[in-house]
């Protein structure tokens, strides 16, 4: 659906100032087009996407949806006076000046406030059973369970910016114990921290690795385990592994684990006017994306998104069809990591729109 990633930039949108922006200019649309990619061409930075949908929601109902032949407004930015490049498409515009590119940045993501969608959207979560894999039952609000698990919040893979090292305390050095030799460590084996910063015994900490990188947007974190700390002497850490996520190796790195704060029995309620998240890419190598694969949305904890909120794809036809939905993981700052739990076909794709229809909130 989308042509290519593209890059971020870090810029505050203010939704009021956004829509009070005179029109610098039109766009009209081709086979392939998407908001996504308008954001890029025209401001250097496809999270802007959701000014294009603004100033154009008396022609496009749903911003996964833009036709060929249609005529969009492309509004300026707060503090800008044209966009970053004249359409070649559609009518001609004035001469516009060229705007300096902004200094890429995946910190903050390109900060912004969420917004509602439109009056008359479909606001009920739509649990469709028919044609529809699924990984799971979700009817579970009688069930005193968690509604994500500890495990699945601290293996949740995360985005970092595209050159950065992730923020760390420490790095794994290898085995505790001498002369012991393997690729690969295993649970219960106990390893070397070397720790920048203090540590104390019976602390428990994330162990991780930068493996993967969603071109012009970042670079993946993967979680490979959880270790507890049971010694500290002579500048040197002793962890044991207790929990094994993926493939751990001398050289991870050793940090703090993400909170989690969900009670068992507490459950997601229904949402009326969701916020849109725009999926930036995902956090493996798969060709196809399947049910349990993990989405990067460009909605985060700034935005109210917390661990165990869903949000749907619907349908072109029907557009109160499911096609698809995901639940939260992982929360970040500006970006939130998510669980694909249904879905109809490969309907996924790198800038498709989400809705928010159902919140820990």
């Amino acid at each position: 659906m989308v042509r290519s990633a593209a890059a971020l930039a870090a810029v505050l949108i203010i939704p009021s100032l956004a829509l009070a922006q005179e029109p610098q200019g039109t766009h009209t649309v081709v086979k392939d087009d998407t908001l996504w990619d308008l954001a890029q061409r025209y401001y250097s930075n496809p999270f802007e996407w959701r000014v294009i949908w603004n100033a154009n929601r008396d022609v496009v109902d749903d911003p996964n949806w833009i036709y060929p032949a249609e005529l969009l407004v492309i509004p300026g930015l707060p503090g800008q006076t044209s966009p970053a490049e004249r359409p070649s498409t559609g009518p001609a515009s004035e001469p516009v000046e060229e705007i300096e590119g902004v200094p890429i940045d995946l910190v903050p993501f390109g900060l912004r406030q969420a917004r509602p969608v439109a009056e008359g959207g479909r606001t009920v979560f739509f649990n469709d059973t028919s044609g529809v894999r699924r990984s799971q039952v979700l009817e579970t609000r009688d069930s005193e369970t968690l509604v994500v698990s500890q495990d699945r919040a601290y293996s949740a893979p995360r985005l970092i910016g595209p050159e950065a090292d992730p923020e760390h305390s420490g790095s794994i050095a290898g085995f505790a114990e001498r002369g012991k030799r393997a690729s690969t460590i295993r649970s219960f084996d106990r390893v070397r921290l070397e720790m920048s910063s203090p540590a104390r015994v019976g602390a428990y900490l994330q162990l991780f690795r930068v493996e993967g990188t969603i071109e012009d947007v970042g670079q993946v974190v993967i979680p490979t385990g959880v270790a507890q700390v049971e010694t500290i002497g002579d500048g040197e850490v002793v962890a044991v592994v207790v929990k094994e996520y993926d493939r751990i190796q001398a050289g991870d790195f050793v940090g703090p684990l993400p909170a989690f704060d969900l009670r068992p029995g507490q459950q997601p309620s229904q949402v009326s006017g969701g916020s849109e998240a725009m999926i930036m890419g995902f956090a493996g190598r798969q060709v196809l994306t399947d049910i349990g694969h993990v989405v990067f949305l460009d909605l985060g904890s700034e935005d109210g998104v917390r661990v165990g909120d869903e949000f749907v794809l619907y349908g072109e036809a029907m557009p109160t069809s499911s096609e698809g939905h995901v639940q939260v993981i992982g929360v970040q700052g500006t970006v939130s990591s998510a669980r694909v739990m249904s879905m109809r076909g490969d309907v996924f794709r790198q800038g498709v729109v989400l809705r928010l229809v159902r919140t820990m909130n």
